[in-house]
């Protein structure tokens, strides 16, 4: 007889231990102060036993669960305690609801499941407050619940006129500089600078290729025949810079390229001392002293 007792016993002490006997615990991160649009975070504490299997389709899930209530996050952890598994369930609600007092919410309960066992996570509460008080405090005189008006302020326009006659002066320099530099009216007396042109155009053509270098001499010709108001020769380049004498220093540039343009058209043997590089440097040369003037 006591053998089929204690039998009995053991079997009972094996049998893992059912959903009934889970232990619930709820945490408020705190209980009371809530605004409308404030998130209430809480945590959900279930101990099982260490078998226990939590049905993943009994959580809740985000969304609304009331016109005023809604369910924005869930998160699930499990952690062995000893022979127990202890489930944590961090839950945010986002409150909606607009207070004319200070008062008390439901939040809804629900149930888990483990396996073919129901756990009930009970309904709590929480403390909601309004944004602003609905009656003023009472005063001795009418006048008293009205604010004070506001002092009228009264905007200076003396440092916007400055700033805008500071800016509209800079602005009529700059469009001046830039008139003088393009030869806009009325400074279209001014000569045109033909040869700043050239130096940009022929810094394009630098790794032109093989006809790149003929190109080059034959367009800064042209730009020195215009500069010259007619065809300019290597033998009148001393009567040029006599009537340029901006120009004048440039003479042994212009006599090597006069050099290097007779031997590359009208020689066999091509200047090998003179390069697209050289030729470059004098147009740019000839740009300087251009933009001196």
């Amino acid at each position: 007889m006591r053998v089929g007792l204690l039998t009995i016993l053991s079997l009972l002490w094996a049998f893992p231990a059912k959903a009934d006997d889970a232990r619930v615990n709820i945490h408020s991160a705190r209980p009371f102060g809530y605004f409308v649009g404030d998130l209430i975070r809480a945590r959900v504490e279930v101990t099982t036993s260490a078998d226990a299997t939590l049905v993943a389709a009994s959580l809740p899930h985000p969304g609304p669960l009331s016109i005023s209530l809604d369910i924005k996050a869930v998160e699930i952890h499990a952690t062995m305690i000893g022979a127990e598994k202890r489930w944590d369930l961090d839950l945010v609600y986002q409150n909606f609801y607009v207070a004319l007092d200070a008062r008390n919410i439901e939040i809804p309960g629900f149930e888990l499941r483990f396996g073919d066992e129901t756990v009930p996570i009970p309904a709590w509460s929480v403390g909601v407050a309004p944004l602003r008080e609905i009656a003023p405090a009472k005063q001795e005189r009418p006048e008293d619940y009205l604010r004070p008006d506001s002092p009228a302020v009264f905007a200076s326009e003396t440092q916007p006129e400055r700033l805008a006659i500071t800016f509209g002066a800079l602005s009529i320099l700059v469009l001046g500089a830039v008139g003088r530099d393009r030869a806009w009216p009325p400074f279209q007396s001014r000569r045109e600078r033909i040869f700043n042109a050239l130096a940009r155009e022929l810094a394009t053509k630098a790794h032109g290729g093989a006809n790149a270098f003929p190109d080059a001499i034959q367009s800064l010709h042209r730009t020195i025949d215009r500069a010259n108001g007619g065809a300019l020769l290597g033998e009148d380049v001393c009567k040029f810079l006599a009537r340029r004498p901006e120009f004048a220093s440039l003479q042994p540039s212009f006599d090597r390229f006069y050099a290097a343009s007779r031997s590359e058209f009208f020689s066999e043997d091509k200047a090998d001392n003179y390069g697209f590089k050289e030729l470059l440097d004098f147009a740019r040369a000839l740009a300087r002293q251009e933009r001196a003037q």
